[in-house]
């Protein structure tokens, strides 16, 4: 089965005709870096958060929940700043740290996927039951990059969702995924120069710029990272000297999002960089790091698309 769009002009004609597009993020301010399609489709667009957010709880030091609370309070704030009510998002609730805690027992040990797996089938059987209730014309999620193990494991099960559907309905469903990091953050919603899949740049209008702004402050639990982010796009944007003649500034980076369809044929099982542990770097859990080979991969072997 064949792409059902090629050109970004083309897909954005039909979204702005599709009754239900839909967005399933791994968890809260995933979100905020298309805010532009987020905009452009409030009115109709759903969004699922597919954990808590609660992974970074020792940062406020506070409890797991006390911090998945404030996380989830954050993403109805940033759905509400583009337009989108409380009633069309919901959070699965899935607990970071039991998923981080579930890397590490596969890292040390790749049997230990086989008991932990009814735990991932409860997390696709429940994307299961929302997406085939919701029946979505467009799915946006994670881009699938190797740059956080979460991204690229609800992207999967996001993929292996969105089959079943499609084979049940008998109907093509756009599968988006937007890049959000790699190489810890040196690569910034943008996919790395690297990839050969199409490259679709949105370019924001005032409005839709307006409420990226909202969104970030909607976030203020990571003010710090998202000044992470700033610092790189604003390196990053003085590769426009190479483009242009100029630099991009911080504005205009942030103006332009990337993303694009997500190949048919797309090899899961394939590293997503040349070298393993350009994967998900600094990423661990009681010390033991996650990577693509040991951590994820045995995840994705475990449930084979058909």
């Amino acid at each position: 089965m064949s792409l059902p769009y090629t050109e970004l002009p083309d897909f954005l004609e039909a979204l702005d005709q599709m009754e239900r597009p839909l967005t399933v993020v791994a968890h809260q301010d995933d979100e905020l870096t298309f805010s532009g399609v987020l905009t452009r489709a409030a009115d109709r667009m759903h969004i699922v958060w597919v954990t808590n957010g609660d992974g970074l709880y020792f940062i406020e030091n506070v409890s797991p929940e006390a911090y998945g609370k404030i996380r989830m309070a954050e993403a109805l704030n940033s759905a509400t700043a583009v337009g989108i009510p409380g009633s069309h998002t919901q959070c699965l609730e899935y607990s970071e740290v039991d998923l981080y805690q579930r890397f590490m027992f596969i890292t040390e040990n790749q049997r230990a996927v086989d008991w932990i797996k009814p735990y991932y089938q409860r997390i696709i059987d429940d994307l299961r039951q929302y997406i085939f209730e919701y029946k979505p014309e467009a799915v946006f999620t994670c881009g699938y990059q190797g740059g956080n193990p979460e991204h690229d494991i609800i992207h999967y099960f996001t993929r292996l969702v969105v089959d079943e559907y499609e084979r049940d309905s008998g109907k093509q469903v756009p599968f988006i995924h937007v890049p959000m990091y790699e190489y810890t953050v040196l690569v910034a919603l943008r996919f790395n120069p690297f990839y050969r899949g199409l490259r679709w740049r949105y370019q924001l209008d005032e409005r839709e710029r307006a409420n990226k702004r909202k969104q970030l402050d909607a976030y203020p639990s990571q003010i710090e990272l998202f000044e992470k982010f700033q610092k790189v796009a604003t390196f990053a944007g003085w590769l426009g000297l190479f483009t242009r003649g100029r630099p991009y500034s911080l504005e205009e980076y942030l103006s332009i999002e990337e993303w694009g369809p997500v190949p048919k044929d797309w090899d899961y099982l394939r590293n997503p960089h040349l070298l393993d542990r350009a994967n998900y770097i600094g990423d661990h859990f009681g010390r033991v790091p996650v990577s693509f080979e040991k951590s994820v991969k045995p995840i994705i072997a475990a449930f084979p698309r058909l």
